[in-house]
C-alpha cells in the first residue's frame, strides 16, 4: 500500500520499517570505527587477565618490615614467590606473584637498609583477575555502533576481528539540464550544490557512495544509468537516490523511471515543507536483489531535509541500527505551519531550545549552512529534532 500525501510521521515509519539489515562481514578491529556489530561480542579472556597491581609500589607478603628480594618486571610473570615479610618492587599493571597479598604504594613506603617499612591490608591495591569481566561474558550486543572506547574494550578482551553489518552502497544521480559543476553561474545555469554535499552526508550516515553521477533531463539516459548501476557485476548497490524531477511537470521523469523498473511505491509525496515532492519505492535488479529508490526534490534545502527525514532511517535499518527516538525540543518563537502539514525549520539548538536561522526558503542553503539541524514543527504533536551530521 502506497502512502500518498501522507503525514511526516507515517512516512518516517515506512522509511524506517520497510528495509532490513544487510549481510554481515568480518573485518579487522582496527577498521571497525563507526561500524555496527552484526553479532554479540563476548570476552575471550578475563579482564584483567591476571591479578595485577593498581599502584607503583611494593607487593608484600605478611607483616612488615619487608625484605626486598627483587622486582616484578612489567609484562612478565615473576619466577619469584614471596614468603613471609618479603616484598618485590612492582609497577602499575604488574602481575602479582605467588605469595603476594597486598601492594604498598610507593609514596606510602620507606626504604631503609634493604627493607620496606609501611602498613598494608590484605588485598590493598590489587586488581583481581576478571574484576571487569569474565571469559565468555557478553561485552557488546549486536546492533551497537562501535566507537573508540568500545573498540578498545574488544581489543583488551582479545579480539582481532569483529563481525559487522555491511555498509549500504548507494548510487546517486543528480538530474538537471541547468546544472554546471565549476565556476560562477552564467547564461541562466545554476551551480550544482547537491553534488558536493549529499555524498558527504551519506558517508556521515554510515553509507558508501559507490556511484555519483549527473544526468540530463532525459528519461532514457536516466533509466540506462540506473540499470547499469544496479545490474553491474562489479557493484552491489543497495539504494538508488536521485535529486530533482519528482513532480509532475513536462521534464519530471522520476515516476516514469520508477515505472520502468516496475517499482513498488511506498511513499508518494509527504505533507511537509520543505520536502513535499518526495518519492520512495522498492525496485528489483536483474540479480534478484531488492533496492530502495529514494527520489529527493531538486531544491537544495528540500533535498537535504528529505534525505535527513527519510534517507537516514533507511540507511540505519540497512546498517542494523536500533531505530532512533527523536528528541522533543522547544522553539524559541512561534512558527507558522501550513494547515495539515509539518514544517522542517533549519535551526540552531542550545539547552534544548531551537532558534530558527535566516534564509529559510526551500531553494536556499545559507540558513541550512548555519544550522545544527531541523526542528520538525506541526500542529499534531510536539516539536522534534533532526540533527545535521557535523
Amino acid at each position: 500500500m502506497t502512502l500518498v500525501e501522507g503525514l511526516w510521521d507515517d512516512a518516517f515509519a515506512i522509511a524506517r520499517d520497510s528495509f532490513t539489515s544487510l549481510p554481515t562481514q568480518s573485518i579487522a578491529l582496527s577498521d571497525a570505527y563507526g561500524r555496527v556489530l552484526g553479532a554479540d561480542m563476548f570476552a575471550l579472556c578475563n579482564l584483567p587477565a591476571f591479578e595485577t597491581s593498581s599502584m607503583d609500589g611494593w607487593v608484600v607478603n605478611g607483616d612488615g618490615p619487608w625484605k626486598i628480594i627483587g622486582e616484578v618486571k612489567t609484562g612478565q610473570i615473576s619466577g619469584l614467590s614471596l614468603g613471609p615479610s618479603q616484598c618485590l618492587a612492582i609497577a602499575t599493571g604488574g602481575v602479582i606473584p605467588d605469595g603476594g597479598q597486598a601492594v604498598v604504594a610507593w609514596e606510602a613506603a620507606t626504604e631503609r637498609d634493604g627493607f620496606i617499612h609501611g602498613t598494608s591490608e590484605v588485598g590493598a591495591n590489587i586488581r583481581p583477575a576478571g574484576a571487569e569481566s569474565k571469559k565468555g561474558e557478553l561485552l557488546i550486543s549486536a546492533g551497537t555502533q562501535l566507537n573508540a572506547p568500545k573498540i578498545g574494550l574488544l581489543a583488551a578482551a582479545g579480539h582481532d576481528d569483529v563481525v559487522v553489518t555491511r555498509r549500504p552502497r548507494i548510487a546517486i544521480f543528480f538530474l538537471g539540464d541547468e546544472l554546471m559543476h565549476s565556476g560562477v553561474p552564467v547564461d541562466g545555469l545554476v551551480r550544482d550544490a547537491l553534488g558536493p554535499q549529499l555524498p558527504a552526508m551519506l558517508s556521515a550516515f554510515g553509507a558508501d557512495v559507490a556511484i555519483s553521477d549527473f544526468v540530463t533531463d532525459d528519461l532514457d539516459e536516466l533509466v540506462g544509468k540506473i540499470s547499469s548501476a544496479i545490474n553491474s557485476q562489479n557493484n552491489e548497490i543497495d539504494m538508488v537516490i536521485t535529486t530533482g524531477g519528482t513532480a509532475d511537470g513536462p521534464r519530471d521523469f522520476i515516476k516514469s523511471a520508477i515505472a520502468a523498473f516496475a517499482g513498488e511505491y511506498l511513499i508518494d509525496r509527504v505533507k511537509v515543507r520543505p520536502g513535499y515532492h518526495i518519492l520512495l519505492a522498492k525496485i528489483a535488479s536483474q540479480k534478484g536483489t531488492n533496492l530502495a529508490f529514494l527520489a529527493l526534490p531538486g531544491n537544495p534545502q528540500s533535498a537535504i531535509a528529505a534525505l535527513i527525514s527519510f534517507g537516514r532511517p533507511i540507511i540505519d535499518a540497512m546498517r542494523g541500527l536500533t531505530p532512533a527516538v527523536l528528541v522533543t525540543v522547544q522553539m524559541s518563537q512561534e512558527m507558522k505551519v501550513q494547515e495539515g502539514f509539518a514544517r522542517l525549520v533549519p535551526s540552531v539548538i542550545e539547552n534544548n531550545i531551537c532558534t530558527p536561522t535566516n534564509y529559510l526558503s526551500s531553494h536556499m542553503l545559507r540558513g541550512v549552512g548555519a544550522a545544527d539541524g531541523f526542528a520538525l514543527v506541526s500542529e499534531a504533536g510536539p516539536t522534534r529534532w533532526l540533527p545535521i551530521p557535523q
